[in-house]
């Protein structure tokens, strides 16, 4: 097996370093050479034809677009060593029988926190798993367990979807209305009891196994998720048939028309997770050397660039947030037309502020220093493109620049970071900023374990604001 950490690009000389290692008896890892080769390279298309890949967005057009440096894993032989690099995805899945473990470099805490964010739970105390989790347990499991469970404790606030069932009965007391053929049938000589039939609302069975079903998965692989969910578990096992759960009842689940009541339109996200899990496991399951490649992969850009547009969402709340389609070129003729997304463009009467969000490795280093720097050329240029067409819109551009999680932490003056002006505007400034992760302690005794990331959380927002001002 190789383990290794999202954004890694480094030539890893001593092995016993986390970034990248073969793991195994010597065996194993001569096995795991011959399948490198000379040079094993996967991306985004060669995978998702074979494997599943989970997304925290929804707009298809979205996806392609942020998919487009699209990397999971790159390792080539460099005389007795090896070249490794990754992107921005995690997880642990099997590669023509090569086993690759990608994990976050950042703490599960952060994780924890961006996913919170990403369920709309903004309260900063909130964690399903407290500190129970193996550090080695796959890290896409856990990102989908804690998707799963969180959105499942949320909707069963409100009860498990229901719909009206026609309910037979035969008893001594006439309950809805009578059955006139079975009343004929069964009940004439009258020896007490009466046929009839009433609507009632009634849990509906396909959602009850296809949630007990992922909660039973998750039970098995990990309890520390289920701390929170007990009661639930409790009551899905009373209530769940015997029957198999396969793709045809999740789909039916899916489809049912209760999940059309506003009510209980959250649990369409809940069967989704619950789809992605059942299906995961499954392959996991029926796999049996047949299939070379299997397990599932997801991409932590997006979970970090949803992070930051509800934390600015929510610090920002007199300001209106969102990720335009722009058209550009957009008459007919123009074989060239096509949009550009913009991740976060925050606007106010006719202030605007354009950021794009870069889950990427920031150390601050310079071009000079190493090649390109850490600022990648496409991705300076393409934030100043979003940026000119606000001005050439006539909106007034506060701010703009590319937000990352910062691993080296920032000089406090941020006069490497901050420039006041942008192209020689005086009344817009340009940015590299985002959340200080570096010498991140732990919480302390009387802390939730959050608190150190709020601080830091609260130090961009307020860095912010005095650009602002």
């Amino acid at each position: 097996m190789i383990q290794t950490v999202d954004n890694y690009q480094k030539i890893e000389i001593d092995t016993n370093r986390y970034y990248f290692r073969f793991e195994g008896n010597k065996t194993q890892i001569n096995n795991d050479k011959k399948v490198i080769g000379e040079k094993l390279e996967i991306n985004l298309n060669d995978y998702q034809t074979k494997s599943l890949i989970f997304s925290f967005f929804k707009d298809e057009e979205k996806i392609i677009s942020k998919n487009e440096d699209d990397l999971i894993i790159s390792i080539k032989k460099d005389g007795d060593n090896y070249l490794a690099q990754t992107g921005n995805y995690v997880g642990k899945f099997v590669w023509q029988g090569l086993e690759i473990d990608i994990k976050s470099r950042f703490s599960n805490t952060f994780l924890e926190r961006m996913l919170n964010f990403a369920n709309d739970i903004f309260l900063d105390d909130v964690s399903i798993t407290g500190n129970k989790v193996d550090k080695d347990f796959d890290i896409s499991k856990y990102i989908i367990y804690y998707m799963f469970v969180q959105n499942l404790e949320k909707a069963f606030l409100l009860g498990l979807p229901k719909s009206y069932r026609s309910i037979e009965h035969h008893e001594m007391k006439l309950k809805g209305k009578i059955d006139i053929n079975k009343f004929i049938k069964y009940d004439i000589p009258f020896q007490g009891k009466i046929s009839s039939v009433s609507r009632e609302q009634k849990e509906i069975q396909e959602i009850i196994d296809v949630l007990y079903k992922a909660v039973k998965i998750i039970d098995n692989k990990n309890k520390a998720f289920l701390k929170n969910i007990l009661h639930i578990k409790t009551h899905l096992k009373q209530y769940k048939s015997n029957n198999y759960v396969s793709n045809e009842t999740i789909n039916k689940a899916l489809k049912s028309k209760a999940l059309q009541n506003p009510i209980f339109a959250p649990y369409k996200k809940v069967l989704e997770y619950a789809r992605f899990i059942i299906n995961g496991n499954n392959i996991e399951e029926k796999n049996d050397g047949k299939q070379e490649t299997f397990g599932f992969i997801i991409n932590v850009a997006e979970l970090f660039e949803i992070y930051i547009t509800k934390l600015l969402q929510k610090e920002f709340s007199d300001w209106y947030v969102e990720s335009p389609k722009i058209e550009l070129y957009d008459t007919p003729q123009m074989f060239y037309q096509r949009k550009i997304i913009p991740d976060i463009v925050m606007i106010k009467d006719k202030d605007v502020i354009v950021f794009d969000t870069k889950y990427k490795r920031m150390n601050m280093i310079g071009k000079n220093k190493n090649g390109a720097g850490d600022v990648d050329r496409n991705d300076f240029f393409q934030i100043n493109t979003y940026m000119s067409y606000y001005q050439n819109k006539n909106f007034n551009v506060k701010i703009g620049g590319l937000l990352y999680p910062i691993e080296k932490s920032f000089i406090e003056n941020k006069n490497i970071c901050h420039s006041q002006t942008w192209f020689g505007n005086l009344n817009t400034k340009f940015i590299v900023d985002g959340i200080d992760l570096s010498n991140l302690e732990e919480a302390k005794d009387n802390e939730n374990k959050f608190a150190p990331i709020l601080k830091r959380e609260q130090k961009f927002i307020k860095g912010i604001k005095n650009l602002l001002n």
